[in-house]
């Protein structure tokens, strides 16, 4: 039977017996993978541990400087499922329909269950590769970023604002007012009454999805569901 992370640790002189059980309470008070805990709580060197797994499982570590997530692959899994698993898709192959397989980077490459959980998601067979901690959060968060940005290009169609126009008119003079050539003063104008409901709608998910509060997943998945529930 492989070797759990616990033990691989202890093996290696990482992590003493007596510390597994004050690891495992921790993840489990903070709800964060036991990687995360014996890494940022017990503070076990990352670089060490990709070291122990590497002896243990006979497994590569891919260089975090020669690799970058596809965009392919991150829209198989969604941010909040890789942070909470700490995990990061790095490529997808194979026919959607049969045999696909996902290139998983993993802090924890002996966690049976957030493989099982990412198989499940993706419905492909995930190929793990080992990376340290720092790495995967690093890779995670500029990968979606990117992803991001690439969704509201293609959401927008053109650079925002470029299918504006004004329209506002210059105010008629009344009889009897100073003609002298000078600027009258204009009533304040924002340019946002000018918008049509689809440039609203297009600002108001870029401003949602560059503070963090909507992800590419929430938006993909609320237009299916408004699509479906027309169809109906």
């Amino acid at each position: 039977m492989p070797k759990t992370l616990a033990q691989i640790a202890v093996d290696a002189g990482l992590l003493s017996r007596a510390d597994v059980g004050r690891a495992q309470q921790l993840a489990d008070e903070k709800r964060v993978p036991l990687v995360v805990a014996l890494i940022r709580e017990l503070g076990i060197d990352e670089v060490a541990l990709v070291g122990a797994f590497r002896r243990e499982l006979r497994m590569l570590s891919v260089d975090p400087r020669a690799v970058k997530p596809e965009s392919d692959a991150l829209r198989e899994v969604s941010l909040e499922l890789c942070r909470r698993l700490r995990v990061v898709p790095l490529r997808v192959s194979g026919p959607p329909e049969d045999d696909k397989e996902i290139w998983l980077a993993m802090a924890d490459p002996t966690d049976m269950g957030a493989i099982a959980e990412v198989e499940r998601v993706t419905g492909a067979v995930v190929d793990p590769a080992l990376l340290p901690l720092s790495a995967i959060e690093e890779l995670m968060d500029r990968g979606y970023k990117e992803l991001n940005t690439q969704v509201v290009k293609r959401t927008s169609g053109k650079a925002f604002g470029g299918n504006l126009s004004v329209n506002t008119k210059p105010h008629a003079r009344v009889a009897g007012e100073d003609t002298q050539d000078h600027a009258r003063t204009v009533p304040f104008h924002q340019i946002a009454d000018e918008a049509d409901a689809g440039t609203r709608v297009a600002a108001l998910v870029k401003v949602l999805i560059d503070k963090g509060v909507l992800s590419e997943d929430d938006y993909e998945t609320a237009i299916r569901d408004l699509l479906r529930d027309r169809g109906d």
